[in-house]
């Protein structure tokens, strides 16, 4: 027995880091007018992955109709151009081209843009997922959404679904030390209510093919608690797109999803090798990462609040201490300010600075337009 536990030691794959970078194109266009985004970058090594965007490139896109839009970088590595509503139809094929720095040009194959149907019905039921063995359990809000497409629509669907919600500082700015003691008068608001915005990072993909109808009902999307983020603590929205996708655009991000939210331990399932549509026509012995596509796109925005049943229990981070034994002697310049607050019994209590300034946490103090008052 002592021999078979004295054996364990943690397995670690050789994996080799020095591997050639390649270049990763991503992007989509939809038939919704506006801003149309390509993103270039490096690939990263697998154990120190990071953004490793590619500047200066010259960015197209290309219509089967002979039309060429050419995109500008706002961002490194990011490019965009604005597409008028005409030039936005379904049965019309895509393309990008990217010409990098060093002169090589990187080409998708052509996507064809299928009709969307209206978002159907994006609801969803209080459930308890396991977080722990044995017999932990969160509750939650486990979303879904229905899929109807009978008639002329495509076979094939992909959801983003972006989240948006309200938080609060703890405490207004009142008192803070910088070397000097300071009260504000009137107490300062402007850092207390925050709103943050995420994309829900896993993939939710759908086929009809092998369906009898192009119905499909009660597909997951994400879980949402009340426990380990202030997501449900005030107000939470949720903003459901709906993508149409071919077949093609279909396969890649399935994929994808199998490999990132399915992926299991080492000896579960293998990472795969995925495979888009981009080759490298000035050397195409280089792989190109990534994947070009078009798709039509329907979208619902839905707001939650006071949800019967789960009771907001998350760590806000705002810590409070007393005052140290040498008092403000403790503190050196470079910790300004300070921030302190007195509380219901009259005792000074030192905060850090999460207390009074929401967006340390990640969102911003400027109200989306679409936020009810």
């Amino acid at each position: 027995m002592l021999l078979l536990f004295g054996c364990i030691k943690s397995y670690d794959p050789l994996i080799d880091s020095n591997v050639e970078k390649k270049y990763v194109v991503s992007g989509r266009i939809t038939d919704k007018e506006g801003w149309q985004e390509v993103e270039v970058s490096l690939s990263s090594p697998i154990d120190s992955p990071e953004y490793i965007p590619v500047l200066d490139c010259q960015v197209k896109i290309l219509d089967n109709r002979g039309n060429v839009f050419s995109l500008a970088e706002y961002n490194p590595g990011q490019y965009q151009v604005w597409i008028s509503q005409e030039y936005l139809t379904t049965g019309t094929s895509y393309q990008v081209r990217v010409t990098v720095p060093n002169g090589e040009e990187l080409v998708s194959g052509f996507d064809t843009m299928s009709a969307c149907p209206p978002l159907d019905s994006v609801f969803y039921s209080l459930e308890e997922v396991l977080i722990s063995n044995p017999g932990n359990y969160l509750k939650g809000m486990q979303f879904y959404v229905d899929l109807n497409a009978e008639g002329d629509y495509s076979q094939f669907y992909k959801w983003d679904v972006i989240e948006t919600w309200e938080y609060h500082a703890p405490l207004p700015l009142e008192y803070y030390f910088d070397g000097t003691h300071h009260e504000v008068k009137p107490p300062d608001f402007s850092n207390q209510v925050c709103w943050k915005t995420d994309l829900v990072k896993n993939v939710f993909t759908v086929s009809t093919k092998n369906l009898t109808q192009n119905i499909y009902n009660q597909y997951p999307l994400q879980f949402v608690d009340g426990r380990r983020s202030s997501r449900l603590g005030i107000q939470y929205s949720i903003l459901v797109r709906q993508l149409s996708l071919s077949e093609g655009a279909y396969n890649y991000w399935e994929q994808l999803r199998i490999n990132s939210n399915e992926q299991g331990g080492l000896y579960e399932k293998q990472p795969l090798a995925i495979r888009g549509n981009l080759m490298n026509i000035s050397n195409p012995g280089k792989d190109v990462l990534g994947y070009f596509y078009a798709a039509s796109e329907s979208s619902g925005r839905y707001f939650y609040k006071d949800i019967e049943g789960i009771i907001p229990d998350f760590e806000n981070f705002c810590q409070e201490s007393d005052l140290g034994r040498l008092g403000w002697k403790e503190y050196y310049w470079w910790e300004y300010p300070v921030y302190y607050y007195f509380n219901e019994f009259g005792r000074l209590r030192i905060l850090n600075h999460i207390c009074v300034d929401c967006p340390l946490m990640g969102g911003t103090t400027v109200k989306p337009d679409f936020w009810p008052n």
